[in-house]
């Protein structure tokens, strides 16, 4: 008698997960829209020394012709930016004996977590002026002068490298005011002629953290701690004293 062969046929079923092409990129290969955080290097001796040096602000209006065209505070709506406006907006000058010397590098890597600690310090840093002054007098305008427009009622931006004729992305930005201008003789023209030259220029004036343009930082800035308002310039002379710009 002869044995039938019998076949078993085993089905199998193999549950397949689909995956996003999106998902399988490296997060080394995504691009993150801010750039990742300085590790902070700065000597903590000095900012206990900014920390005693800082001084509040007391914002004050812009007038211009005799009258007030824009009050201390600018025209901002949020307590945040009122009081960051408050800051860019004083017009007290510190004596040359309590500004803080600091380097470019230390100004540049400043920790974002002593902000209230040390905002509002008298500081005094070397660097080249790069790019150029600008004059905000581009629409919209800024909050701290109330959106104003002409060249006696904004501030000036400069750029604060560390080396001579850098980009922008490096630069610590230095500002004038004009609250504070009417106090010195300072002309764009004057400090065109220090732009992307190898002669440096010392800024002094109030440290401040502008954190609107955290966005920007590696783009339009290096950072966002500043020197605003500026209250000094100065270049070295043939003998490598400090001077003021001014006439």
């Amino acid at each position: 008698m002869m044995k039938k062969a019998v076949t078993l046929v085993v089905a199998i079923t193999v549950s397949v997960t689909y995956i996003p092409a999106r998902t399988q990129v490296s997060s080394r290969a995504r691009k993150h829209k801010n750039p990742p955080p300085t590790p902070n290097t700065v000597d903590p001796q000095l900012i206990d020394k900014l920390a005693a040096g800082k001084k509040p602000a007391v914002g004050q209006p812009l007038i211009i012709g005799g009258k007030t065209v824009c009050g201390p505070r600018g025209n901002a709506a949020g307590a945040k930016m009122q009081e960051l406006n408050n800051n860019k907006n004083r017009t007290d000058e510190p004596a040359d004996s309590d500004l803080i010397p600091i380097s470019w590098d230390d100004l540049n890597n400043l920790p974002a977590d002593r902000v209230n600690d040390i905002q509002g310090a008298p500081v005094s840093v070397v660097g080249y002026l790069s790019i150029r002054v600008k004059e905000q007098t581009g629409a919209p305008g800024e909050t701290t002068n109330c959106n104003l427009l002409s060249r006696d009622e904004v501030d000036w931006h400069m750029y604060l490298t560390k080396r001579p004729k850098q980009l922008i992305k490096t630069a610590i930005i230095v500002e004038t005011t004009p609250r504070v201008r009417p106090n010195h003789k300072w002309t764009t023209q004057m400090l065109a002629a220090y732009v992307n030259q190898t002669k440096q220029v010392r800024v002094s004036g109030w440290l401040m953290y502008d954190f609107q343009h955290l966005d920007v930082v590696g783009t339009e800035r290096g950072t966002v701690w500043e020197v605003h308002p500026i209250t000094k310039i100065e270049v070295q002379d043939q003998t490598g004293n400090w001077v003021n710009i001014e006439p």
